[in-house]
């Protein structure tokens, strides 16, 4: 995984590694536990493509989810990632706040429940404040140019479904924003 990583010089450079280890090319990222493909079993394969879309645009995607309901849980689609604050891209991906999609740039202030238990928030993000070495751990063993590019200029986005167990709405936004 080192070297690969370590050669990042860009958000793009990250964005097309990440890529790569969506498609199976790379066996681990710096911010991730486990191997590939240890959550697509819950059936959120259908995701890849558009995910890896994203990376290879410059929107380094860091955490996804399908919406999905059954028996008492209940879950949002829901994608973070980060990109360059002067890529075209960033511009497009907040628009799809006008496409009934919540989209938070930087860290949520409240929390917002991702996923539900019995009526119960079980993931969430946000309502609390990050720390200024979270970047550091998430991305350890990436090259310093990257790293240095993703304090200065990388911008944190949010993009969460409204509504509970719809998987058919953010998905082909995304796929819109990178055409």
């Amino acid at each position: 995984m080192g070297s690969v990583w370590r050669s990042a010089r860009s958000i793009a450079d990250l964005g097309q590694h990440m890529a790569d280890w969506l498609e199976g090319r790379i066996p681990s990222w710096p911010g991730y536990d486990g191997p590939f493909g240890q959550e697509e079993t819950d059936g959120a394969r259908h995701l890849v493509p558009t995910l890896t879309a994203l990376n290879r645009a410059g929107f380094v995607t860091t955490q996804s989810q399908p919406g999905e309901l059954g028996g008492g849980y209940r879950q949002r689609a829901f994608v973070e990632g980060v990109v360059h604050d002067r890529n075209p891209l960033l511009g497009r991906v907040l628009a799809l706040q006008d496409q009934g999609l919540t989209v938070v740039r930087g860290w949520p202030k409240r929390q917002i429940a991702l996923t539900e238990d019995a009526g119960r928030p079980f993931t969430t993000i946000g309502g609390w404040r990050m720390r200024r070495n979270d970047i550091h751990s998430m991305w350890r063993g990436i090259g310093s140019q990257a790293l240095r590019e993703l304090k200065e200029h990388g911008a944190k986005v949010h993009i969460i479904d409204t509504e509970w167990g719809r998987d058919d709405r953010l998905w082909p936004a995304l796929d819109g924003v990178v055409r």
